[in-house]
């Protein structure tokens, strides 16, 4: 058996990078709970019935991630880690002091969003190969969980500090008030965690951390090999619904709120949606390594997200005929369970599909489907004004539906079946003549 050397500096280099990630969560999704009192307070500089809306921020995220990952990649792989991770903090840093500095001009607001998504592809591109590089085989899965966490921690703190440092009450007459508070406070934090990784990272250890160094092939050469796969192409596409739909409730969560006719932009669906996820995606996925199912989980998971979208849809019409107004948060924890428990489900699923393609190639391509997905459903529910989200969440019930019988047709993983089931189920398919 051959040793390696790992460093204890590992731990200040992911730091860094989960500190970046997680205030660029944040900066991504600023305006999501604060949608109604941002367009109060920018009113004016947008066109009434425009797509121009304060969601837009969120939207220009998705379509830089979409534009620019490919890029990224080979900006990362041509110039090294170091210096690609530097000039994203670069970006970071400078964009979102900007943003705060502009709060008043909303142009300048929308512009220093894509500055930050720049960086933030750049970053998020870069977790693998940090991972691959600082990182014992035996630790990198819970390095990439760890990453996941900051990301996790960034949607949820923004839920509940923005709707503590802007008036979202419209019955008061400083409704909107605090927003410039709220972003330079915010351009503030995000500036020193890219100041953190400007000076922390270190490109790699002196050493290689393990003997298993994993290599990850170029978008094309992964989606290439993932169709080729039986089962893959359907799972991907099923699997960018569940989290595209996912990106579009939590980035439309302050409309969603008062389509449900909750006035106050409190934030408090946003929460209650992401701490329903943080339960989901941890009890989904140990049931499914308990019971040694993925189909049968992850059918399950589809499942609840079309029961929750069905009753989100018609819910005015609920409340309408005395429905309890406490449903809908006990709803939106529903929902939010069964969104969540998708994700690491399906990753974990799709990888097993795909085996022996390296599992962070497969997780490429589906992060790419679902904000492919999302950034299409968003455009969507924006256009004039928002007008059509009721007719979008009706529309979803269809594509989630499709989802749900799709899974049900996408063969169980080859590698979670023990040894006996594959026997018996090898045993069916033998045509034994007497």
């Amino acid at each position: 058996m051959k040793s390696v050397s790992v460093y204890s500096y590992r731990w200040v280099v992911l730091g860094a990078l989960m500190v970046v990630i997680m205030a660029s969560e944040m900066q991504w999704l600023v305006f999501a709970p604060i949608s109604r009192a941002a367009s109060e307070f920018y009113r004016g500089q947008i066109p009434p019935h425009s797509m121009l809306s304060p969601d837009i921020l969120t939207l220009i995220h998705l379509i830089s991630y979409l534009i620019f990952t490919i890029p990224a990649s080979f900006f990362i792989n041509r110039i090294g880690l170091k210096w690609s991770l530097r000039i994203a903090a670069i970006f970071i840093a400078t964009f979102s002091i900007m943003k705060g500095v502009s709060a008043y001009n909303f142009n300048l607001v929308a512009i220093s969003q894509i500055g930050l998504s720049l960086g933030h592809v750049i970053v998020l591109n870069s977790v693998t190969a940090v991972t691959n590089r600082w990182f014992p085989f035996k630790e990198r899965g819970f390095a990439t969980g760890l990453v996941s966490f900051a990301q996790y921690s960034g949607l949820l703190l923004i839920m509940i500090i923005a709707p503590r440092l802007v008036a979202t009450n419209p019955s008061l007459f400083e409704y909107g008030d605090g927003l410039p508070t709220l972003l330079m406070t915010l351009g503030i934090i995000t500036s020193v965690s890219a100041v953190g990784v400007l000076f922390l990272f270190k490109e790699k250890p002196k050493t290689p951390s393990s003997l298993e160094q994993v290599e990850i092939g170029s978008f094309h050469e992964s989606f290439r090999l993932l169709l080729h796969k039986k089962h893959m192409g359907g799972f991907m596409i099923i699997f960018g619904l569940s989290w595209g739909l996912f990106n579009v409730f939590i980035a439309k969560i302050d409309s969603i709120t008062a389509f449900v006719h909750i006035e106050n932009s409190s934030g408090i669906l946003g929460v209650l949606l992401l701490i329903g996820g943080l339960f989901g995606s941890i009890i989904i996925p140990f049931l499914s390594d308990h019971f040694r199912k993925r189909k049968l989980f992850f059918s399950i998971s589809i499942l609840g997200i079309f029961i929750g979208v069905v009753v989100f849809a018609f819910y005015p019409v609920l409340l309408e005929k005395g429905v309890p107004f406490f449903i809908v948060y006990i709803l939106v924890i529903f929902l939010g369970f069964f969104f969540q428990s998708t994700i690491p489900l399906g990753y974990q699923y799709a990888y097993e599909l795909t085996y022996p393609v390296q599992e962070a190639s497969s997780q490429g391509v589906l992060l790419f489907n679902g904000h492919l997905v999302g950034a299409i459903i968003l455009i969507f529910m924006n256009l004039n004004g928002g007008d059509y989200l009721e007719w979008v969440l009706i529309a979803s019930i269809a594509l989630i539906f499709a989802a749900f019988f799709g899974s049900l047709f996408v063969k169980e993983s080859p590698v979670i079946v023990t040894e006996d089931e594959r026997l018996k189920e090898a045993a069916k398919k033998e045509w034994v003549h007497q």
